[in-house]
């Protein structure tokens, strides 16, 4: 009974030995994420402020993308006031792809129109997200476009 204790250990030892030192092998750097380069970036964001027709501020956001890429379905607009954290952005709307021509987002919520400005002016911040058709990857977010709205 011992010896086959001590066979039972000796084997076990000799296991764990060859697993601590062949077992291990380099640490593999990780892949690049694809999914960032499968929809085609936002290019060219930017925005200009102006009047609606019943005299309410617009913010007009446009950009453009690689329109030979045809993996795009819609941009996820989003907003952020006076802060640029992640957490801070909030979902404004979708937007579909456009059939001719480069998209764009009109906003003229409540907050941009000067009667409900507690300030002089309000930072507007705005970033669009990619979304792809062929294989529904969110794709690579664009640069975070600041606007400073004034009061009037």
């Amino acid at each position: 009974m011992r010896t086959k204790k001590s066979a039972v250990f000796a084997c076990l030892t000799l296991i764990f030995l060859y697993l601590l030192v062949q077992g291990c092998t380099e640490p593999q750097d990780l892949i690049t994420p694809t999914h960032f380069t499968r929809v085609p970036k936002v290019l060219n964001l930017q925005a200009a402020i102006g009047l609606t027709l019943s005299g309410k501020r617009l913010v007009l956001v446009t950009w453009e993308f690689d329109t030979s890429n045809a993996n795009v379905r819609s941009w996820d607009i989003t907003r952020s006031l006076n802060d640029t954290s992640a957490g801070a952005f909030v979902p404004l709307e979708i937007i579909r792809k456009p059939a001719v021509g480069f998209p764009s987002y009109f906003d003229s919520s409540a907050v941009l129109q000067g009667q409900y400005m507690v300030t002089d002016s309000i930072d507007v911040y705005y970033k669009v997200i990619p979304n792809g058709i062929l294989n529904n990857f969110v794709g690579q977010p664009s640069d975070v476009l600041h606007v400073i709205v004034r009061r009037f």
